[in-house]
Protein backbone atom coordinates (compact mmCIF):
# COMPACT_ATOMS: atom_id res chain seq x y z
CA UNK A 1 0.00 0.00 0.00
CA UNK A 2 0.86 3.49 -0.39
CA UNK A 3 2.70 5.13 2.46
CA UNK A 4 0.89 7.93 3.97
CA UNK A 5 4.07 9.80 5.39
CA UNK A 6 4.61 10.95 1.89
CA UNK A 7 1.36 11.84 1.13
CA UNK A 8 1.20 14.98 0.81
CA UNK A 9 4.38 14.98 -1.47
CA UNK A 10 2.66 12.42 -4.22
CA UNK A 11 -0.75 14.41 -4.20
CA UNK A 12 1.67 16.89 -5.51
CA UNK A 13 3.25 15.28 -7.62
CA UNK A 14 0.11 14.19 -9.15
CA UNK A 15 -0.59 17.66 -9.72
CA UNK A 16 2.45 18.94 -11.02
CA UNK A 17 2.45 15.30 -13.34
CA UNK A 18 -0.58 16.82 -14.67
CA UNK A 19 0.69 20.32 -15.36
CA UNK A 20 3.17 19.23 -17.57
CA UNK A 21 0.65 16.57 -19.65
CA UNK A 22 0.76 18.76 -22.64
CA UNK A 23 4.71 17.35 -23.71
CA UNK A 24 3.90 13.70 -23.53
CA UNK A 25 1.62 11.35 -25.31
CA UNK A 26 0.18 8.75 -22.83
CA UNK A 27 -2.55 9.72 -20.97
CA UNK A 28 -3.29 11.41 -18.02
CA UNK A 29 -3.88 8.69 -15.51
CA UNK A 30 -1.68 6.29 -17.19
CA UNK A 31 1.28 8.68 -16.20
CA UNK A 32 0.36 9.70 -12.98
CA UNK A 33 -0.67 5.98 -11.77
CA UNK A 34 2.79 5.00 -12.92
CA UNK A 35 3.97 7.91 -11.10
CA UNK A 36 2.95 6.71 -7.91
CA UNK A 37 4.96 3.34 -8.70
CA UNK A 38 2.24 0.76 -9.66
CA UNK A 39 3.01 -1.66 -12.71
CA UNK A 40 0.41 -0.06 -15.16
CA UNK A 41 -0.54 -1.78 -18.02
CA UNK A 42 -2.56 -0.07 -21.15
CA UNK A 43 -5.46 -2.52 -22.29
CA UNK A 44 -6.00 -1.95 -26.32
CA UNK A 45 -6.02 -3.71 -29.30
CA UNK A 46 -2.78 -4.43 -29.17
CA UNK A 47 -2.16 -5.45 -25.26
CA UNK A 48 -5.64 -6.58 -24.73
CA UNK A 49 -6.83 -7.57 -21.09
CA UNK A 50 -4.87 -10.68 -18.93
CA UNK A 51 -6.73 -10.60 -15.78
CA UNK A 52 -5.07 -12.80 -14.10
CA UNK A 53 -2.13 -10.77 -14.42
CA UNK A 54 -3.40 -7.75 -12.44
CA UNK A 55 -4.17 -7.05 -8.88
CA UNK A 56 -6.36 -4.36 -9.91
CA UNK A 57 -8.76 -3.42 -13.17
CA UNK A 58 -9.59 0.35 -14.24
CA UNK A 59 -11.92 0.82 -16.35
CA UNK A 60 -11.75 4.33 -17.19
CA UNK A 61 -14.21 6.43 -19.64
CA UNK A 62 -15.46 3.69 -21.51
CA UNK A 63 -17.84 4.53 -24.68
CA UNK A 64 -18.72 1.20 -25.21
CA UNK A 65 -20.10 -1.54 -22.54
CA UNK A 66 -17.87 -4.70 -22.15
CA UNK A 67 -19.92 -8.09 -23.13
CA UNK A 68 -21.50 -10.38 -21.32
CA UNK A 69 -18.85 -13.11 -21.76
CA UNK A 70 -16.52 -10.32 -20.56
CA UNK A 71 -18.33 -9.27 -17.67
CA UNK A 72 -18.43 -12.75 -15.75
CA UNK A 73 -14.93 -12.56 -16.35
CA UNK A 74 -14.66 -9.31 -14.02
CA UNK A 75 -16.82 -11.00 -11.58
CA UNK A 76 -14.68 -13.81 -11.14
CA UNK A 77 -11.55 -11.61 -10.90
CA UNK A 78 -12.99 -9.30 -8.81
CA UNK A 79 -14.73 -12.53 -6.48
CA UNK A 80 -10.98 -13.90 -6.29
CA UNK A 81 -9.38 -10.90 -4.75
CA UNK A 82 -9.15 -8.39 -7.39
CA UNK A 83 -10.14 -4.49 -7.07
CA UNK A 84 -12.07 -3.26 -9.85
CA UNK A 85 -12.53 0.28 -10.69
CA UNK A 86 -15.30 1.62 -13.05
CA UNK A 87 -15.35 6.05 -13.83
CA UNK A 88 -17.60 6.78 -16.36
CA UNK A 89 -20.80 8.47 -16.85
CA UNK A 90 -21.55 7.25 -20.37
CA UNK A 91 -25.02 4.73 -20.60
CA UNK A 92 -23.50 2.35 -22.45
CA UNK A 93 -22.32 1.13 -19.53
CA UNK A 94 -25.76 0.22 -17.89
CA UNK A 95 -24.81 -3.81 -18.50
CA UNK A 96 -21.97 -3.26 -16.42
CA UNK A 97 -23.51 -1.64 -13.35
CA UNK A 98 -26.53 -3.53 -13.79
CA UNK A 99 -24.61 -6.79 -12.68
CA UNK A 100 -23.76 -5.41 -9.25
CA UNK A 101 -27.34 -4.05 -8.55
CA UNK A 102 -26.76 -0.07 -9.66
CA UNK A 103 -27.93 1.62 -12.74
CA UNK A 104 -27.43 4.89 -13.78
CA UNK A 105 -29.59 8.43 -13.39
CA UNK A 106 -29.52 11.42 -15.72
CA UNK A 107 -30.05 14.36 -13.87
CA UNK A 108 -31.78 17.15 -15.39
CA UNK A 109 -29.16 19.24 -15.21
CA UNK A 110 -24.79 19.11 -14.51
CA UNK A 111 -23.75 18.77 -11.42
CA UNK A 112 -20.41 20.51 -10.78
CA UNK A 113 -19.45 19.22 -7.24
CA UNK A 114 -19.99 15.82 -5.06
CA UNK A 115 -19.85 16.18 -1.21
CA UNK A 116 -18.67 13.15 1.21
CA UNK A 117 -21.63 11.58 2.99
CA UNK A 118 -20.81 9.62 5.47
CA UNK A 119 -19.60 11.36 8.60
CA UNK A 120 -16.88 8.85 9.17
CA UNK A 121 -14.49 8.97 6.31
CA UNK A 122 -13.76 5.78 4.07
CA UNK A 123 -10.00 6.48 3.44
CA UNK A 124 -9.73 8.12 6.99
CA UNK A 125 -6.25 9.29 6.94
CA UNK A 126 -6.92 11.52 4.00
CA UNK A 127 -10.32 12.58 4.33
CA UNK A 128 -11.80 14.56 1.16
CA UNK A 129 -14.81 16.72 1.94
CA UNK A 130 -15.45 17.73 -2.14
CA UNK A 131 -14.32 16.67 -5.19
CA UNK A 132 -15.33 18.09 -8.29
CA UNK A 133 -17.11 15.78 -10.53
CA UNK A 134 -19.29 17.48 -13.64
CA UNK A 135 -21.78 14.85 -14.02
CA UNK A 136 -25.17 14.50 -15.57
CA UNK A 137 -25.58 11.48 -14.06
CA UNK A 138 -26.21 10.12 -10.16
CA UNK A 139 -26.09 6.28 -9.09
CA UNK A 140 -29.26 4.12 -8.21
CA UNK A 141 -28.75 1.12 -6.03
CA UNK A 142 -31.57 -1.51 -5.57
CA UNK A 143 -31.65 -5.13 -3.62
CA UNK A 144 -28.38 -4.88 -2.70
CA UNK A 145 -25.99 -3.63 0.40
CA UNK A 146 -23.37 -0.88 -0.85
CA UNK A 147 -21.59 2.04 0.89
CA UNK A 148 -22.21 5.24 -0.62
CA UNK A 149 -18.97 7.37 -0.79
CA UNK A 150 -19.85 10.69 -2.54
CA UNK A 151 -22.89 12.32 -3.29
CA UNK A 152 -25.39 15.24 -4.23
CA UNK A 153 -28.63 16.40 -2.88
CA UNK A 154 -29.80 13.94 -6.29
CA UNK A 155 -28.14 11.01 -5.79
CA UNK A 156 -24.75 8.93 -5.33
CA UNK A 157 -22.22 9.35 -7.48
CA UNK A 158 -19.20 7.18 -6.00
CA UNK A 159 -19.95 3.88 -4.07
CA UNK A 160 -18.26 0.95 -2.86
CA UNK A 161 -19.24 -2.83 -2.01
CA UNK A 162 -17.44 -5.91 -1.32
CA UNK A 163 -17.62 -9.30 -4.16
CA UNK A 164 -16.07 -12.29 -2.25
CA UNK A 165 -12.61 -11.20 -1.80
CA UNK A 166 -12.61 -8.18 -3.73
CA UNK A 167 -13.87 -4.74 -3.59
CA UNK A 168 -15.23 -2.90 -6.45
CA UNK A 169 -15.91 1.22 -7.12
CA UNK A 170 -18.15 2.68 -8.94
CA UNK A 171 -17.52 6.76 -10.12
CA UNK A 172 -20.48 8.11 -11.78
CA UNK A 173 -18.11 10.66 -13.64
CA UNK A 174 -15.33 10.77 -15.74
CA UNK A 175 -14.10 13.76 -15.54
CA UNK A 176 -12.74 13.41 -11.97
CA UNK A 177 -9.99 11.58 -13.41
CA UNK A 178 -9.73 13.56 -16.88
CA UNK A 179 -6.45 15.97 -17.40
CA UNK A 180 -8.62 19.11 -16.05
CA UNK A 181 -10.34 17.34 -13.31
CA UNK A 182 -6.72 16.43 -11.88
CA UNK A 183 -5.28 19.59 -12.65
CA UNK A 184 -7.72 22.22 -10.99
CA UNK A 185 -8.72 20.36 -7.83
CA UNK A 186 -6.96 18.50 -5.30
CA UNK A 187 -9.61 17.11 -4.26
CA UNK A 188 -9.59 14.95 -6.95
CA UNK A 189 -5.81 14.20 -6.66
CA UNK A 190 -6.23 13.31 -3.46
CA UNK A 191 -8.66 11.11 -3.99
CA UNK A 192 -7.16 9.09 -6.71
CA UNK A 193 -4.39 8.59 -4.30
CA UNK A 194 -7.10 7.73 -1.39
CA UNK A 195 -8.45 4.68 -4.32
CA UNK A 196 -4.90 3.79 -5.04
CA UNK A 197 -4.15 3.35 -0.90
CA UNK A 198 -6.25 0.36 -0.90
CA UNK A 199 -4.04 -1.47 -3.60
CA UNK A 200 -0.68 -3.36 -2.32
CA UNK A 201 2.48 -1.85 -2.99
CA UNK A 202 3.99 -2.01 -6.72
CA UNK A 203 0.52 -3.32 -7.83
CA UNK A 204 -0.38 -4.12 -11.49
CA UNK A 205 -3.07 -2.87 -12.43
CA UNK A 206 -5.27 -3.11 -16.39
CA UNK A 207 -5.82 0.08 -17.40
CA UNK A 208 -8.69 0.78 -20.40
CA UNK A 209 -9.57 3.60 -21.38
CA UNK A 210 -12.17 4.28 -23.72
CA UNK A 211 -12.63 0.61 -24.92
CA UNK A 212 -11.82 -2.50 -22.77
CA UNK A 213 -10.84 -5.26 -25.30
CA UNK A 214 -10.02 -8.94 -24.80
CA UNK A 215 -8.07 -11.80 -26.92
CA UNK A 216 -12.20 -12.83 -27.97
CA UNK A 217 -12.90 -8.90 -28.71
CA UNK A 218 -10.22 -7.36 -30.08
CA UNK A 219 -10.32 -6.63 -33.77
CA UNK A 220 -8.83 -8.40 -35.93
CA UNK A 221 -5.17 -6.85 -37.76
CA UNK A 222 -6.15 -5.38 -40.54
CA UNK A 223 -3.16 -6.58 -42.63
CA UNK A 224 -3.21 -10.15 -41.47
CA UNK A 225 -6.97 -10.23 -42.28
CA UNK A 226 -5.61 -9.22 -46.00
CA UNK A 227 -2.69 -11.39 -46.25
CA UNK A 228 -4.23 -14.42 -44.90
CA UNK A 229 -8.13 -13.85 -45.34
CA UNK A 230 -8.25 -13.35 -49.15
CA UNK A 231 -7.44 -15.51 -52.28
CA UNK A 232 -5.03 -13.26 -53.11
CA UNK A 233 -3.45 -12.32 -49.63
CA UNK A 234 -2.73 -16.29 -49.67
CA UNK A 235 -1.54 -16.15 -53.59
CA UNK A 236 1.49 -13.77 -52.65
CA UNK A 237 2.34 -15.59 -49.24
CA UNK A 238 2.74 -18.85 -51.40
CA UNK A 239 4.27 -17.29 -54.56
CA UNK A 240 6.87 -15.80 -51.72
CA UNK A 241 7.61 -18.66 -49.54
CA UNK A 242 8.10 -20.19 -53.46
CA UNK A 243 10.69 -17.51 -54.57
CA UNK A 244 12.34 -17.88 -51.11
CA UNK A 245 12.85 -21.88 -51.26
CA UNK A 246 14.35 -21.33 -55.02
CA UNK A 247 16.40 -18.57 -53.64
CA UNK A 248 17.83 -20.87 -50.77
CA UNK A 249 18.34 -23.81 -53.13
CA UNK A 250 19.58 -21.98 -56.17
CA UNK A 251 22.77 -23.60 -57.70
CA UNK A 252 23.26 -26.00 -55.11
CA UNK A 253 24.72 -29.06 -55.34
CA UNK A 254 23.80 -32.75 -53.97
CA UNK A 255 25.94 -35.55 -52.87
CA UNK A 256 29.23 -36.27 -51.07
CA UNK A 257 31.54 -32.80 -50.86
CA UNK A 258 34.93 -32.98 -52.38
CA UNK A 259 37.87 -32.21 -50.38
CA UNK A 260 39.08 -28.82 -52.27
CA UNK A 261 42.76 -29.16 -51.62
CA UNK A 262 42.29 -32.43 -53.40
CA UNK A 263 40.78 -31.42 -56.66
CA UNK A 264 43.52 -29.69 -57.52
CA UNK A 265 46.11 -32.58 -57.53
CA UNK A 266 47.04 -35.22 -59.53
CA UNK A 267 48.46 -38.13 -59.04
CA UNK A 268 51.72 -39.02 -60.93
CA UNK A 269 50.04 -42.15 -62.24
CA UNK A 270 47.49 -40.07 -64.02
CA UNK A 271 50.23 -37.51 -65.27
CA UNK A 272 51.16 -39.87 -66.84
CA UNK A 273 48.70 -41.18 -68.80
CA UNK A 274 47.22 -37.89 -70.16
CA UNK A 275 50.65 -36.92 -71.23
CA UNK A 276 51.47 -40.07 -72.66
CA UNK A 277 47.95 -40.22 -74.46
CA UNK A 278 48.71 -36.25 -75.51
CA UNK A 279 52.47 -36.87 -76.52
CA UNK A 280 51.74 -40.26 -77.77
CA UNK A 281 52.87 -39.29 -81.68
CA UNK A 282 55.71 -37.57 -80.55
CA UNK A 283 57.54 -39.81 -78.34
CA UNK A 284 57.98 -37.51 -75.32
CA UNK A 285 58.32 -40.07 -72.54
CA UNK A 286 61.45 -39.03 -71.73
CA UNK A 287 60.42 -35.79 -71.21
CA UNK A 288 57.34 -36.49 -68.93
CA UNK A 289 60.09 -38.82 -66.85
CA UNK A 290 62.11 -35.91 -66.51
CA UNK A 291 59.27 -34.00 -65.13
CA UNK A 292 58.63 -36.33 -62.72
CA UNK A 293 62.09 -37.08 -61.39
CA UNK A 294 62.44 -32.78 -61.13
CA UNK A 295 59.18 -32.53 -58.93
CA UNK A 296 60.13 -35.67 -57.15
CA UNK A 297 63.66 -34.28 -55.96
CA UNK A 298 62.44 -31.01 -56.06
CA UNK A 299 59.82 -32.25 -53.31
CA UNK A 300 62.60 -33.78 -51.59
CA UNK A 301 64.99 -31.09 -51.26
CA UNK A 302 61.75 -28.86 -49.71
CA UNK A 303 61.43 -32.13 -47.44
CA UNK A 304 64.89 -32.32 -45.81
CA UNK A 305 66.73 -29.13 -47.11
CA UNK A 306 68.83 -30.46 -49.54
CA UNK A 307 69.47 -28.56 -52.78
CA UNK A 308 67.76 -30.88 -55.69
CA UNK A 309 70.25 -29.47 -58.64
CA UNK A 310 73.65 -31.24 -57.53
CA UNK A 311 74.18 -34.84 -59.21
CA UNK A 312 72.55 -37.81 -57.97
CA UNK A 313 74.96 -39.38 -55.52
CA UNK A 314 76.14 -36.11 -53.82
CA UNK A 315 72.11 -35.64 -53.42
CA UNK A 316 71.81 -39.13 -51.93
CA UNK A 317 74.87 -38.46 -49.53
CA UNK A 318 72.51 -35.30 -48.05
CA UNK A 319 69.68 -36.70 -48.05
CA UNK A 320 71.16 -39.68 -45.90
CA UNK A 321 72.83 -37.51 -43.84
CA UNK A 322 69.57 -35.36 -43.14
CA UNK A 323 67.83 -38.31 -42.17
CA UNK A 324 65.86 -39.12 -45.19
CA UNK A 325 63.62 -42.22 -44.65
CA UNK A 326 64.67 -45.00 -46.77
CA UNK A 327 64.13 -48.51 -45.93
CA UNK A 328 65.82 -51.15 -47.99
CA UNK A 329 67.22 -48.40 -49.66
CA UNK A 330 64.48 -48.06 -51.48
CA UNK A 331 64.81 -44.43 -52.02
CA UNK A 332 67.76 -44.45 -53.55
CA UNK A 333 67.14 -47.08 -55.97
CA UNK A 334 63.61 -44.81 -56.53
CA UNK A 335 66.19 -41.91 -57.64
CA UNK A 336 68.76 -43.60 -59.54
CA UNK A 337 66.20 -45.58 -61.74
CA UNK A 338 64.20 -41.80 -62.23
CA UNK A 339 67.68 -40.78 -63.75
CA UNK A 340 67.21 -40.88 -67.74
CA UNK A 341 68.62 -43.50 -69.64
CA UNK A 342 67.50 -43.71 -73.21
CA UNK A 343 64.35 -44.92 -74.50
CA UNK A 344 61.79 -46.70 -71.55
CA UNK A 345 58.47 -47.69 -71.98
CA UNK A 346 54.71 -46.85 -71.25
CA UNK A 347 54.79 -49.72 -68.37
CA UNK A 348 58.21 -48.63 -67.10
CA UNK A 349 57.06 -44.73 -66.43
CA UNK A 350 53.95 -46.36 -64.88
CA UNK A 351 55.63 -48.19 -62.79
CA UNK A 352 58.11 -45.40 -61.36
CA UNK A 353 55.00 -42.86 -61.03
CA UNK A 354 53.34 -45.56 -58.46
CA UNK A 355 56.60 -46.06 -56.40
CA UNK A 356 56.93 -42.40 -56.86
CA UNK A 357 53.29 -41.77 -55.23
CA UNK A 358 54.04 -44.68 -53.01
CA UNK A 359 56.99 -42.81 -51.18
CA UNK A 360 55.57 -40.15 -51.06
CA UNK A 361 52.38 -41.19 -48.85
CA UNK A 362 55.29 -43.14 -46.29
CA UNK A 363 57.11 -39.87 -46.69
CA UNK A 364 54.04 -37.74 -46.34
CA UNK A 365 55.41 -35.33 -49.46
CA UNK A 366 52.91 -33.50 -51.40
CA UNK A 367 51.55 -34.07 -54.61
CA UNK A 368 52.19 -32.67 -57.81
CA UNK A 369 50.24 -29.98 -58.70
CA UNK A 370 48.05 -29.55 -61.65
CA UNK A 371 49.60 -26.62 -61.87
CA UNK A 372 52.64 -28.33 -63.07
CA UNK A 373 51.34 -29.31 -66.28
CA UNK A 374 51.66 -25.95 -67.84
CA UNK A 375 55.48 -26.45 -68.01
CA UNK A 376 54.71 -29.09 -71.48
Amino acid sequence: MLGTKFAPILIALICFQVSCDSFVDSTVLHRTLRKLKFRVTEISEIYPARLERYNALFLHDLNKAPTEPEVKEIQDFVSAGGTLIVAGDDRSLDGLFSVYGLKLRELPESQEFSHRIPDDPFFPQHPVDEIRVQTNFVLEYTGREVAVLYGTEDGATIVTLRQGEGRVFFIASAYLFHKNGLRYDAGNATLLYNLMSTLPRNARIGLAEKRYYTLETRPPNPFVALVFGTRGGLAAVYICIGVFVFLVLRGRRFGKPLDRQERSRRLSSEYVHAMTALYQKGNTRPEILRHIRDTFRADLGDRWRVNPNVDTSTFLEELARRGAIDADAELAHLVTDLEPSGDISEAQLLDLSKRVDAYREVANIGRAKLAVHRNF
